[in-house]
């Protein structure tokens, strides 16, 4: 993160660690342009107001030199003409400040998902194999039979893998809006879900229900 406010990057690299990310904070611009270019950074988090180097000129310069590394601009520029500069620099998202931390882990988590998925058609977990070109699932090589629904509920879930995910964040993934009633439907949708892989002998993994935190597709222990 390239951040020179130690009030506002301090509680969000605290909040980033306990999702379970490794951070590392840096509040200058060209120091933390350095440290980038010299490490194998998976993601940075850039603001753009630094004392000594622009954060459009630093997200320039990376994404010149290394195209895959996902930049997500965190700033308190809200007007739509900075926004647009800051995508059209190179940067891969843009949220302004203020904004809540389950709304930047959900965007970081869907960034990871969006490069993940541009380099694989198939997702294995356990004995579970999820086609992404056909969207069909297997057991082995016993095809489950699932709906559009379950199909994007659980794809979700197996490109977090081993993540919790709220249900909030699967409804809007699924639905594309929240509402109660798709609560419901989402619970619904798992058991049904949780049904067919056992039924079709499931071994390795198991999609699990964590209690007031959301689901996640996890490792069995041996």
């Amino acid at each position: 993160m390239i951040e020179d406010d130690e009030d506002f990057s301090r509680p969000l690299a605290i909040g980033l660690r306990k999702a379970g990310y490794i951070v590392d904070v840096n509040g200058s611009g060209e120091s933390g342009l350095h440290y980038a270019e010299s490490f194998d950074y998976d993601l940075l988090l850039l603001d753009l107001n630094l004392p000594d180097l622009d954060g459009i000129t630093i997200c320039k310069k990376l994404k010149a030199n290394n195209p895959d590394l996902l930049i997500f601009i965190i700033s308190a520029r809200d007007a739509v003409n900075k926004r647009v500069e800051g995508l059209d620099s190179g940067a891969d998202d843009y949220l302004t400040k203020p904004f809540h931390l389950d709304e930047l882990l959900a965007r970081i988590r869907a960034l990871f998902r969006r490069k993940y998925l541009q380099g694989k058609n198939q997702i294995e977990a356990g004995n579970l194999r999820l086609d992404q070109v056909k969207r069909e699932i297997y057991i082995q090589e016993t095809f489950v039979q699932l709906t559009a629904k379950e199909y994007l509920i659980l794809e979700y879930l197996l490109v977090n893998f081993g993540a919790i995910i709220k249900q909030e964040e699967l409804i809007l993934h699924t639905w594309g809006e929240e509402d109660a009633l798709f609560y419901v439907s989402l619970r619904t949708h798992v058991y049904n879900i949780r049904k067919k892989l056992q039924a079709a002998g499931l071994r390795g993994v198991e999609l699990a229900n964590i209690v007031n935190q959301g689901y996640c597709i996890r490792s069995l222990p041996f």
